[in-house]
């Protein structure tokens, strides 16, 4: 008799899904640490994204940089083990993106030590709302039913989809995590005027030039989004912001005037995410809407 699988599906804040709804989906999800020089919070838990902008603001002053370092393999093991006691078999653990962050490597190579359940990592080559909208998938599936194989073609299918653009104040955050080159493309240096950075495929973030104007940045982003739009499949577009609501309000004001039949999400840029791009920053995110790649979905 074959054995039956329970599939779990975990991630961390860096998916931008708070514990409400990570309890309504029935996801396992983990604070992601931030580090204020010697002292550890962990995201949406000790530390809101509003008390996380007030922090980093004031740590300009003392020259405190935050940094956003990896979640531990042991406090995976953790909570992998409270799975088990639950009766699950399986685990699928959405990550974010490569690109800037080694951590589904890591996690890869840890899950051989894990034997009590099988640890299923997903690199969802995104940040916030796009590696979101994939544990969404995931739980509705597997809440469905689904095995691993089904839920990882289906994430496949919405993965090809994602895309991340945004316009940050500074590239110097960047500059100190590593996470993009100091010379744009072809070994370009970077221009004046605020830089914008975009996903690639691959998950890596890049230099993708530079506007002398947030306006500039967002007309550009919306005629990205246009591309997209003319597809044949449902998209779903967020306004993305670090603490920034009179911007957020202008952005989508322009993009629902632009497009009136598309509805705009607005979330905020968490900590985890926020060490990367400062306190200035403002990003759009979309892909196909997760809603439409579960089977017989009514909604």
């Amino acid at each position: 008799m074959p054995e039956i699988m329970k599939i779990a599906v975990m991630t961390d804040t860096s998916a931008g899904i708070d514990f409400a709804e990570a309890d309504q989906r029935h996801i396992t999800l983990l604070p992601a640490p931030i580090m204020f020089g010697n002292r550890q919070y962990h995201e949406y838990k000790d530390l809101s994204t509003a008390d996380y902008y007030r922090l980093m603001r004031l740590a300009k002053t003392k020259k405190v940089v935050p940094t956003a370092p990896q979640l531990s393999m042991k406090t995976i093991e953790a909570a992998c083990h409270g799975l088990v006691k639950q009766g699950y078999t399986d685990v699928i653990i959405v990550g974010p993106s490569l690109g800037i962050s080694g951590f589904v490597n890591t996690l890869a190579a840890f899950a051989e030590s894990i034997e009590a359940i099988h640890v299923w990592p997903w690199d969802s080559r995104g940040i916030l709302t796009v590696m979101g909208d994939q544990v969404r998938l995931a739980a509705e599936l597997v809440n469905r039913g689904a095995t691993v194989d089904e839920v990882f073609s289906q994430l496949t299918l919405l993965r090809q989809t994602i895309h991340s653009v945004f316009v940050v104040d500074s590239i110097k955050p960047l500059l100190r995590t590593g996470e993009v080159n100091p010379t744009g493309p072809g070994s370009t240096p970077l221009h004046a005027g605020k830089p914008i950075l975009s996903f690639e495929p691959s998950g890596k973030m890049r230099y993708a030039g530079s506007t002398l104007r947030w306006r500039g940045a967002r007309g550009d982003f919306l005629d990205d989004l246009a591309v997209d739009l003319a597809a044949t499949y449902p998209v779903r577009a967020t306004i993305l912001n670090a603490d920034q609501p009179e911007a957020t309000s202008r952005w989508l004001a322009a993009a629902q005037e632009r497009f009136p039949t598309v509805k705009f999400d607005v979330a905020l840029i968490g900590p985890s995410f926020g060490v990367h791009v400062g306190d200035g920053a403002m990003g759009m995110a979309w892909s196909q809407d997760f809603q439409s790649l579960i089977p017989d979905n009514e909604k």
